[in-house]
């Protein structure tokens, strides 16, 4: 095998697939490449059995073939590599030399033949989608996963594609993401209901990055597997069977008291008071409302921090205490000017007494402040400490 490919594209290239290959692989060949050498292109594929990942790039195939090489140590390389052609030569025992202009390497590879197989999938039967219209809701949505729950429906995304309508939602247990939007998709069964495993949803995303406003991009499942077509790269990813935690039956249907918020004011403030909260409670602040502010505070034997905002409010007090970082994980990305915080979930029928109950353990919503096409609703439980 033997191809002349460029600097920038190689780099490109590797950038997109090597974020699928394990840091610690379970078995030697995931912590390779295989790069295979065909017509007028090369193809770079990635694995970590549940997750692959291959893309086509233009390359000059002076002969075919295939190898793998260290991911880690040949993305290393080709950005150190000077700006211009790069020559890759499969020589024995799967060695292959790496030159470009004046420098030079020599890699050992081995050979393909245990290196996972790709799943096949089939273009035609996919769902197209708007490429950045998926690619602001994964952004919504992926960082409410979980990273550490042994339940697999927490560790992913419910990824729901009706008629007119796609739908992602998250959680782990502590907050909520949603967000909903109407969509030209008609899924062919009626319905695609499916958990999509955090890594994958950001792999994706990374993929649609790539993708310009108004393109479309193409997914659909094969037995126990869901595929991705965006652009060039397939994406592919086993899916649990499982049963998503019913979201809709936590996710209140009003609020007594709503507050607008400036979105920029209300990330440095919790970022200013969340210096002096403690690790060890995940950096808790508290949110205090009264008439015309909306306080921050933090104390620890460091010592205190506070903030305050001013707000339309001319309500009783209120106090609730959450985590910094699932506030700042929500701010990050609503990318709007203003958001709502919602607390005081109410329900037909309630009174005073029910509304009482809840009190600072009742879920506290946070939405944009101005009305859009999608639909995003952010719902958070409370650190009491």
């Amino acid at each position: 095998m033997e191809f002349v490919i460029q600097k920038s594209d190689l780099v490109r290239e590797l950038q997109t697939v090597t974020g699928v290959v394990e840091k610690r692989a379970t078995l030697p060949i995931l912590a390779n490449l295989l790069l295979e050498a065909h017509s007028g292109a090369i193809e770079v594929g990635a694995s970590d059995l549940e997750i692959s990942i291959r893309g086509k790039v233009a390359a000059k195939v002076k002969g075919t073939g295939s190898v793998t090489l260290p991911a880690n140590k040949l993305h290393e390389i080709a950005r150190l590599l000077p700006g211009a052609e790069v020559t890759f030569k499969v020589l024995e025992r799967s060695q292959v030399a790496i030159s470009c202009e004046r420098t030079r390497y020599k890699i050992a590879g081995q050979p393909r033949d245990e290196f996972p197989s790709f799943l096949e999938v089939d273009p035609g039967e996919a769902i197209h989608v708007p490429g950045g219209m998926l690619r602001r809701m994964i952004a919504r949505v992926a960082f409410a996963a979980s990273m550490e729950s042994m339940d697999p429906s927490l560790r992913g995304a419910l990824l729901l594609v009706q008629k007119g309508q796609i739908t992602l939602v998250a959680t782990d247990g502590y907050r909520l993401s949603f967000v909903s939007q109407k969509a030209p998709v008609d899924p062919a069964g009626g319905e695609v209901r499916l958990v999509v495993p955090r890594k994958a949803l950001l792999e994706l995303q990374k993929l649609l990055g790539e993708v310009a406003d108004g393109e479309n991009m193409a997914f659909g499942t094969k037995g126990n597997h869901v595929f991705f077509l965006v652009g060039a790269h397939i994406l592919t990813s086993t899916v649990p069977v499982l049963n998503f935690p019913k979201y809709d039956q936590v996710m209140p249907k009003a609020y007594q008291t709503s507050i607008v918020l400036p979105t920029e004011g209300l990330m440095e403030a919790v970022r200013r008071v969340a210096l002096l909260a403690s690790d060890r409670f995940g950096r808790v602040v508290k949110f205090e409302l009264s008439p015309g502010k909306l306080e921050l505070s933090s104390g620890t034997e460091l010592g205190e921090a506070a903030d305050e905002l001013p707000v339309e409010y001319d309500g009783a007090e209120r106090k609730v205490s959450f985590s910094s970082q699932f506030i700042l994980d929500f701010l990050s990305v609503v990318d709007t000017p203003s958001v709502k915080m919602e607390i005081e979930p109410t329900a037909p029928g309630d009174g005073e007494a029910q509304r009482a109950k809840r009190g600072a353990d009742a879920p506290v919503e946070f939405r944009p402040g101005l009305a859009e096409e999608m639909e995003y609703r952010y719902i958070v439980m409370p650190r009491n400490l």
